[in-house]
């Protein structure tokens, strides 16, 4: 049996036929840990001690949404995925837990980058060239 075939039983034995083909619909991977918490959005962070995983892979998100952006990541988790800390921001105690001085929106605004709603700021500045418009005199 290959590796890839075996880590996808070993896998799929841990997680079960119906999440592992979902995780690898969506992160072309196969992965199987434990949940460390959840966020305001309903994204959900995981992670893991398997010795064959890669170093620096062993966390990871899965989206409440179908469209995943990492836009919809909050700050403390973007920090523990990036590998900041390893203290998970739902175990940080009280004392130490950022506090907003307004509140989070109700939905979560997506990236428009590339899509028509993207933003594109107002330009300021006079052109360096400006379009020639003809004028026709008379001939004398």
């Amino acid at each position: 049996m290959s590796t890839s075939i075996g880590r996808f039983v070993k896998n799929a034995y841990k997680s079960g036929l119906k999440r592992a083909a979902w995780q690898l619909q969506f992160h072309n991977d196969l992965k199987s840990g434990w949940l460390v918490g959840e966020d305001d959005y309903g994204n959900k962070y995981y992670e893991t001690d398997a010795p064959e995983e890669i170093h620096l892979r062993t966390r990871w998100v899965e989206y409440n949404s179908w469209h995943p952006d990492m836009s919809q990541v909050e700050p403390g988790w973007h920090y523990w995925l990036a590998y900041g800390t390893n203290t998970a921001p739902n175990a940080l105690p009280e004392s130490q837990r950022a506090h907003r001085a307004y509140p989070l929106p109700a939905k979560h605004k997506p990236n428009y980058t590339n899509t028509p709603g993207a933003y594109v700021c107002y330009n300021t500045a006079k052109p360096k060239c400006s379009s020639w418009s003809p004028e026709v005199a008379q001939r004398v």
